[in-house]
């Protein structure tokens, strides 16, 4: 019977999941075709977590459509992440993240990214309705579960996160420790190098938030080793020290003319003073169309990010 239900559920894409052959990616299968073998859960019963589940909560998350998110990390034993860059760090071989998807209080999707000695491994998985377990599926998932809730095939995971030299988007310095010194965060003593200080994106409050929006929903794809590099949204730590406008997600955008994409009613990326007339921010607005931004896993526009953009345009002189 929970065969049947799921398959009704997330349609064909569980059909390829019991398959031991590689992903059209050419990476490796998941370990299991269930989530209980990633780990996470020592009981899945109950959602026990494992013992050595760290639990991360980023500053400016990413936008998933008003989906509740959780995330963990998972080292192996004896493991540091190297953070002598502070602007790309590192994680060793054998680490796991987690990030869990719930919508309506319930369960859908968890993702996994796998750290190894070569290409990390990307999976992701389906929550069965009861929630006892979840199924793979490698080619992604439409309305699971009876929600609006999309999952990404594993061939989207790498267009994001190759933009990273480490992999992690939200395992770093501006996500984690924008407002709490690194060297008091929980995971400190498993960094290389923890410095007893913050690195917040520069500016006040109202720049900060919208520059947090546009660096985490915007910038592991707009930025130097990113798929659109013609501007830089990507908030780095070294940035934290500079002056606002000396930073390239002010630099490659504010009163900056388009390039790659036209539309005839705007001029600029950016528009000081003026949100409607700058590109960034009507195509946040955007759903259902070429315009759209990001382009990828999301329906319904951030509203809140929405307005934090629209303040700092307005504010700029």
């Amino acid at each position: 019977m929970r065969t049947i239900v799921l398959a009704v559920t997330v349609g064909v894409a569980v059909a390829g999941c019991a398959s031991d052959a590689p992903g059209s990616d050419g990476q490796p299968p998941p370990p299991d075709d269930t989530f209980a073998a990633e780990g996470l859960y020592v009981d899945m019963a109950t959602k026990e977590l494992a013992p050595d589940a760290i639990a991360l909560a980023p500053r400016y998350p990413l936008w998933s459509d008003g989906a509740v998110k959780q995330r963990w990390l998972r080292l192996p034993a004896g493991g540091t992440i190297d953070t002598s860059n502070m602007d790309h760090w590192r994680l060793p071989a054998g680490t796991k993240l987690y990030k869990e998807f719930v919508v309506g209080g319930k369960r859908v999707e968890t993702r996994v990214v796998e750290i190894t000695a070569g290409e990390p491994r990307f999976a992701v998985y389906a929550w069965l309705p009861d929630e006892s377990d979840a199924l793979a599926v490698p080619d992604g998932a439409s309305d699971v579960n009876g929600t609006a809730h999309d999952i990404p095939g594993v061939d989207q995971c790498s267009l994001c996160h190759r933009s990273e030299p480490g992999t992690t988007l939200g395992v770093s310095a501006i996500q984690l420790a924008a407002e709490t010194p690194l060297a008091q965060l929980p995971l400190a003593a498993r960094l290389s190098d923890a410095p007893d200080r913050t690195f917040a994106i520069p500016g006040d409050a109202t720049a900060r938030a919208a520059l947090g929006v546009l660096h985490a929903n915007c910038g592991h794809c707009h930025t130097e080793d990113g798929i659109a590099p013609m501007q830089h949204l990507r908030v780095l730590a070294s940035d934290a020290d500079r002056a606002l406008a000396d930073i390239a997600p002010y630099a490659t955008t504010v009163g900056v003319a388009l390039t790659n994409w036209r539309d005839d009613r705007f001029a600029l990326r950016i528009a000081p003073g003026d949100p409607d007339a700058s590109a960034i921010y009507y195509r946040m607005s955007q759903r259902g169309s070429a315009a759209q931004m990001p382009p990828l896993a999301t329906e319904v526009a951030y509203t809140d990010g929405m307005a934090a953009v629209r303040a700092w345009i307005a504010a700029l002189p």
